[in-house]
């Protein structure tokens, strides 16, 4: 029997050149904003849904799986491939395949990352992020990609971080290359 997480309907919001499925995306964007560069949905998976591996030559019967974030810590350089889920999920079997598709992949392809499952009652902000979070949360959904634009006005060193879109920037978070992408380095105000 197969073990599914029913979800409620999702409230998605496009910003920062990324579109979030959840405010429990949101809430974790913005934890580690500071101290990560990131990518949204970076890459998709194709895997055999009985053997769990991979193929990249996917046929009608292949299943996807696109974990949530990549994120590249500023200064220690640790990768983490990110899912993002409610606790409820802690136990799904899905998740476990999602896992094991993640790992093969990274192992296949000899990338440094490490797979993590984040839970959204481990996504801690500080006082600040927290009272901008809940500023978004208040407001109704069409209004939230605006409070987004005016948020990243308010961190000036930030978008140039979370919009750069350049090979430079995608080769730090995917390989770690901090000479490739210097502009990332500058210190948060």
């Amino acid at each position: 029997m197969k073990n599914r997480f029913q979800y409620n309907k999702a409230q998605p919001l496009a910003g920062w050149g990324y579109r979030f499925d959840s405010m429990t995306e949101v809430k974790f964007a913005i934890s580690v904003m500071e101290e990560f560069a990131f990518i949204r949905s970076p890459v998709s998976m194709y895997f055999h849904p009985g053997s769990f591996q991979l193929t990249a030559h996917p046929r009608l019967f292949h299943r996807r799986y696109t974990p949530d974030f990549l994120i590249r810590h500023l200064r220690t350089k640790m990768a983490f491939l990110v899912e993002i889920k409610p606790r409820a999920f802690e136990r799904n079997t899905e998740l476990d395949q999602h896992r094991q598709v993640a790992t093969n992949y990274i192992r296949a392809l000899k990338f440094d990352w490490i797979y993590k499952v984040v839970y959204d009652d481990e996504i801690i902000l500080n006082e600040q992020q927290l009272h901008d979070f809940e500023e978004c949360l208040s407001l109704k959904p069409e209004f939230r990609y605006a409070w987004f634009d005016k948020y990243l006005k308010r961190m000036s060193s930030l978008p140039p971080r979370l919009m750069d879109r350049s090979n430079a920037h995608i080769d730090f978070i995917m390989r770690g290359w901090e000479s490739a992408a210097p502009n990332l380095f500058t210190p948060i105000k």
